[in-house]
């Protein structure tokens, strides 16, 4: 169903005011410190990187160099996405896309500066053993940020037209805690008329052990 959508969806996602949204999360984000841990030529993990819309939008919060890698398990999006890094422009940041699944990550242990992700842990068959994912390639003292739908009577009519089941936030701030984050924080996203604003959350934490 997202394959089939993969042409129309970045456009739509701009309409809706996603990217705007996302663009004011990593400026929050950065003003209450979070960024300052990445360091130059910083490697990034987008799981379920859809179109890019939530990499781009950190791309153009960062001045430095990046090296920022995207999974997905729609090869559509995938092609999209590479399209969109290819339009950026950006010489001092590389994508590398691959298709799979983040239930299983094709990485190693402790290699990401920077672990993120934007409404896919909502599609996840297991979101538990996801963020373990997650976490486990996620280097110690790094982040691991997560924008999830919330979970109310807006969310679950969506949720039935586009096939997610949205995640209580006691349960995902359970899950973050056992997976192995501490300092764990959440940011709501209402800002301005948009879509994304009343529907998601954000939350962030710290790897603090292996």
């Amino acid at each position: 169903m997202y394959d089939k959508a993969a042409w129309l969806w970045h456009p739509i996602v701009e309409l809706l005011g996603y990217s705007r949204t996302y663009r004011g999360l990593f400026t929050e984000l950065a003003n209450d410190g979070w960024l300052m841990c990445l360091p130059d030529n910083a490697k990034i993990l987008d799981g379920g990187i859809g179109t890019g819309a939530f990499s781009l939008a950190l791309a153009k919060r960062l001045a430095g160099a990046a090296e920022i890698h995207g999974i997905d398990i729609a090869p559509r999006m995938l092609a999209r996405a590479r399209d969109n890094f290819r339009r950026l422009g950006r010489s001092n940041l590389t994508a590398q896309l691959r298709h799979g699944n983040t239930d299983c990550l094709p990485y190693v242990k402790d290699d990401f500066d920077l672990v993120m992700s934007a409404h896919m842990l909502e599609h996840s068959a297991n979101p538990s053993e996801t963020i373990r994912e997650m976490v486990r390639v996620l280097r110690v003292g790094a982040p691991l940020l997560i924008v999830t739908t919330r979970a109310d009577q807006i969310s679950a009519w969506h949720g039935m037209r586009w096939r997610y089941r949205a995640v209580e936030s006691q349960q995902l701030r359970q899950w973050l805690l056992q997976a192995g984050l501490g300092d764990v924080q959440s940011y709501a996203l209402r800002r301005g008329l948009n879509l994304p604003g009343p529907l998601s959350d954000a939350y962030i934490g710290r790897k603090i052990n292996r």
